[in-house]
């Protein structure tokens, strides 16, 4: 068997249909259709369950209310495949996309990661590609650059979805999703993914349409940037020191925390914040210093001390530019990469 494709649903009857015929039409026929449904209070469950009676790739297993990444986590301990791709209830598979992720994975690909587009119920779609050069790169280098992304954030490799894993990898480091966390549980596994994996290829095609309604995770947040992130900042920083990373990411963390803080209030926000906020999370708890590089042994003695705040009007100006120039890049070579 080649693919399992784990589908967790909650209160998905509206939209499961589609979601089931999307992958069951799949070009790839070499595949098992895990359905899990989340003690849903609709008709999810009865759904679900036709679809098994009428095609035999389909299985379905039921448990009582525990959240979305217990529920991938669930499928993941049935799967059999020899990879796995995860898709929401309420989004849509294109119908080559297992075609071209399979494709693309040589003996040494552990992931496979593509583009993906949203739409709503009024038509209107947005497509979501790479905005950085972590494609054009390699081996190491690709997976430095792909980590670097996903601690600040990104829309391509953030989302669970629209990627491919390698069953054996995701066994062998005993990857799961992190339970109990309300926001970016699929990012902090993405990491985890990218930081264990060999090799992981990019293809520049859509084979993922994720649907935007008032349900969706990404519509539900009602806390401030980083009181809603902190959760995710505590989980990543557990999971860079767990994979002995935390040293060489240490800069790349502190930007992401102060992100957020900057995020909610401009220059003000990081100034007025960062003590009670950023610095407990930046400490050097758990963090063997002496494999640290000077700059970063500066940048930890600066947060420390709480002088990071006060130079930070002077950092800004930097971080801007340098974001300015990735979205300038990007601009100008996104209309000539662009499928035909």
């Amino acid at each position: 068997m080649k693919v399992s494709v784990i589908i967790p649903c909650y209160n998905a009857e509206r939209y499961l249909a589609q979601c089931l015929d999307s992958v069951l039409a799949q070009s790839e026929r070499a595949i098992e259709v895990i359905v899990v449904d989340d003690g849903s209070k609709d008709g999810t469950l009865a759904l679900a369950s036709a679809y098994a009676e009428a095609d035999d790739r389909v299985r379905v297993l039921h448990q009582e209310n525990a959240g979305v990444s217990a529920a991938r986590n669930r499928g993941l301990e049935c799967a059999r495949g020899e990879w796995v791709t995860f898709v929401d209830g309420d989004d849509v598979l294109l119908p080559q996309a297992l075609h071209i992720m399979l494709s693309a994975a040589g003996e040494q690909t552990d992931m496979v990661v593509c583009a993906h587009e949203t739409f709503d119920e009024t038509g209107t779609t947005q497509v979501f590609w790479p905005t950085t050069n972590w494609t054009r790169l390699h081996g190491e280098a690709k997976r430095r650059a792909m980590a670097l992304r996903l601690i600040e954030g990104d829309s391509v490799l953030n989302i669970m979805c629209n990627k491919l894993h390698r069953r054996s990898l995701l066994e062998r480091e005993g990857l799961r999703l992190v339970q109990g966390l309300a926001l970016a549980e699929d990012a902090l596994f993405n990491l985890e993914a990218v930081l264990c994996s060999r090799e992981i290829e990019y293809v520049h095609r859509v084979t993922y349409r994720y649907r935007i309604h008032a349900n969706s995770a990404t519509q539900c947040r009602a806390h401030n940037e980083f009181d809603t992130h902190r959760p995710w900042l505590v989980a990543m920083r557990a999971l860079l020191t767990r994979r002995g990373k935390m040293e060489a990411y240490y800069p790349a963390y502190v930007d992401s925390v102060v992100l957020r803080l900057y995020k909610d209030g401009g220059l003000l926000g990081v100034l007025r914040g960062f003590q009670s906020k950023a610095m407990p999370l930046l400490a050097r708890d758990g963090m063997n210093v002496q494999r640290m590089s000077l700059s970063s042994r500066l940048l930890l003695i600066l947060c420390e001390t709480g002088l990071y705040a006060k130079v930070y009007p002077l950092i800004l100006p930097f971080q801007i530019f340098g974001r300015k120039i990735g979205e300038a890049d990007f601009a100008l070579r996104a209309k000539k990469e662009m499928p035909q």
